[in-house]
């Protein structure tokens, strides 16, 4: 199931307002500690186009010097990419980040994969259109409550 817990985060609201000043989307910000070395995961996700290695760079460029001095008694190892094609969601709040995207969900109540683009995603649900249920059934738009989406992610379609 997916968690809820990203946008309760502090280390996600903190990197996700140095983000925005660059037009960017934190999509995940996760922290840990493994033998006296702090890792850090940044994920960002621009709405209007690709993230391209430039983005990465300004997101690192800012988020290191901040981070490392905050935790200053360990060394810091920072990862900064984008979501990727088909990112596997882990949290309900990517819903409302991909919005307009293709995403494929696996609804436990219709017990089979929902392909569609998100329309719109609030605390509780979301809207897909264009939806499609694994085995030939469609709907003009369907709303998932987040309790029956099981998995999701995105969907890319390789051929034209």
């Amino acid at each position: 199931m997916l968690t809820e817990d990203a946008g309760k985060s502090r280390l996600f609201s903190e990197i996700d307002e140095l983000t925005s000043a660059l037009s960017l989307k934190t999509v995940e910000a996760v922290d840990s500690v493994h033998q006296g070395t702090h890792h850090m995961r940044v994920v960002v996700y621009k709405a209007d186009g690709e993230v391209n290695t430039d983005d990465l760079a300004a997101v690192y460029n800012i988020v290191y010097p901040r981070y490392s001095v905050i935790f200053s008694d360990r060394d810091l190892e920072l990862e900064v990419s984008s979501p990727g094609l088909q990112r596997s969601f882990k949290d309900v709040i990517e819903f409302s980040i991909f919005t307009g995207k293709l995403v494929r969900v696996y609804s436990v109540s219709h017990s089979a994969y929902i392909t569609g683009r998100i329309e719109r995603a609030d605390e509780s649900s979301v809207t897909l259109s264009e939806a499609e249920v694994e085995g030939g059934e469609k709907f003009e738009t369907i709303t998932l409550p987040f309790d029956d989406v099981a998995k999701a992610k995105l969907e890319y379609r390789w051929e034209a």
